[in-house]
């Protein structure tokens, strides 16, 4: 009879990556053991994905209503109760955690709250928040311990003046006059958010663009929308020093082109300027586990320099995106169940990174998958472009929201998808489409002939196709 703390496989970590493959590695049969040290959901439902999006959509009501009078509308004393704001953003968090519950239940999986070591390379030590420490022992385990923001030397978070995403999600007011460091997903959806709230926002980005790994043209289409709504930008600026007082912050930047100098000053600062992974203080390094600049080591379908363990997520260095880290977790699982022999005939399909699609989710909305035009030209590409703007669009014009274009980045030869960029309502939902045809390698020529329907704004994938061959109809 086998030890009740002795598991086919462990988790570590409840997130997006390790919950999902906690659910996987049990619909195939093998007994499951999650270990969290915080709430079930990890960073991303609990203080990243989730409820930024819940904020966001305030922001979003928020804008509507202001224009409420040019769809005949009457709408008087509009403003933002910035305490339920905050409050509604908890609880759609809260309620997001009670399924993930639910989820563990369900498919019979052992959780265990608290914080993971290695002993050694089959046996864990779990120290849960009071009481006493315990031991798991597991056939398998699976990293999934995630990442977290990471700050500068010279400006630490103190969760008063500088702030972590996290800490900017459960600010008690608004924040008069923002500065946000970095202008990636995080700095842009917060500029966002704040800047409807009521802030005056600053973004400072040691890059050229907003959104620097994003096409050009798309990246300078949200930069003078963000301009218009009076969002102040300081692009390829890099901050040099910080003076942090009870008061204020005081921020020394460089512009990177012209080397000249600048002292700002701001009520609080939002950094988002990267993550560090999760991997310190676990006992990694004593199992022979190897990192690489802190990030775990991998081959295959995840599997560790050490054979029984695997890493999935942000601990390892692919796209720190929670449904790549799902993925991966169900991979992960796949790859365990084969090597213990379980009848399943599984055919486990290998990611491909090439076709990943990102999203931002400001106003508007920005969505992405594979090569900018740029990347594409880079990399030697002989390459075709065609492009939908919403202007165009009767359903856009319809919303009174005609920000935006669908852009798809075609091979010329072959005609294949090499790359495909929305900007405008609607981006995260409608790349999609663009990502299935991308990784099934359709071409634009099936892709301008398949008929979608009207009016909607993904009629607008259907004319960009259209517009690589030269044959948009409505542009």
């Amino acid at each position: 009879m086998s030890s009740p703390n002795h598991f086919q496989v462990i988790v570590i970590g409840g997130g997006p990556g390790g919950y999902v493959a906690a659910i996987r590695a049990a619909q195939l049969g093998l007994q499951t053991c999650l270990v969290e040290r915080e709430k079930l959901g990890g960073v991303c439902l609990n203080w990243g994905c989730i409820p930024t999006k819940a904020l966001l959509e305030s922001a979003h009501v928020l804008e509507h209503l202001k224009h409420a009078a040019s769809f005949g509308l009457s709408c008087d004393n509009i403003k933002a109760d910035f305490d339920v704001v905050i409050k509604r953003s908890r609880s759609v968090a809260d309620q997001m955690a009670k399924g993930v519950e639910f989820l563990m239940k369900k498919n019979k999986i052992t959780v265990a709250n608290g914080e993971a070591s290695f002993q050694n390379s089959k046996t864990i030590q779990v120290k849960p928040s009071s009481g006493e420490p315990f031991t798991y022992t597991a056939d398998f385990y699976i990293l999934a311990v995630g990442a977290k923001n990471k700050a500068l030397p010279f400006l630490p978070f103190d969760g008063k003046r500088v702030l972590s995403a996290r800490d900017a999600m459960i600010e008690p007011k608004v924040i008069p006059n923002l500065a946000i460091i970095g202008a990636g997903a995080i700095g842009v959806e917060f500029a966002d958010f704040y800047a409807s709230m009521g802030s005056k926002v600053t973004i400072i980005e040691f890059q050229d663009h907003l959104l620097p790994n994003e096409d050009l043209e798309i990246s300078g289409i949200l930069e003078r929308s963000f301009k218009k709504r009076g969002i102040e930008q300081y692009l390829s600026h890099g901050v040099e020093t910080a003076s942090v007082t009870d008061t204020g912050v005081e921020l020394t930047i460089q512009d990177r082109k012209s080397a000249k100098k600048e002292k700002l000053n701001f009520d609080k600062v939002i950094v988002g300027v990267g993550i560090t992974p999760n991997t310190g203080n676990i006992g990694l390094d004593e199992i022979g586990i190897k990192l690489k600049n802190g990030f775990v080591d991998f081959v295959g379908n995840y599997r560790s320099t050490v054979d029984h363990i695997y890493a999935i997520g942000d601990c390892i260095a692919t796209p720190a995106l929670a449904h790549v880290a799902s993925a991966e977790g169900i991979r992960a699982a796949e790859d365990i169940s084969v090597r213990v022999g379980n009848p399943h005939h599984l055919q486990i399909a290998r990611l491909n990174y090439s076709y990943i699609p990102g999203c931002t989710y400001c106003h508007p909305e920005v969505a992405s998958v594979g090569l900018t035009e740029e990347k594409a030209k880079a990399m030697g590409y002989e390459i075709t472009v065609g492009k939908f703007p919403f202007t165009a669009s009767g359903r856009a014009q319809a919303q009174g929201d005609t920000t935006g274009m669908v852009k798809i980045v075609s091979d010329k030869k072959h005609g294949e998808i090499l790359g495909a960029h929305i900007i405008g309502s609607g981006a995260t939902e409608m790349i999609a489409e663009l990502t299935l045809g991308a990784n099934m390698e359709i071409t634009v020529r099936e892709l301008a002939n398949t008929i979608h329907a009207h009016p909607t704004l993904s009629e607008g994938i259907m004319e960009s196709a259209a517009a690589v061959l030269g044959e948009a109809i409505n542009i």
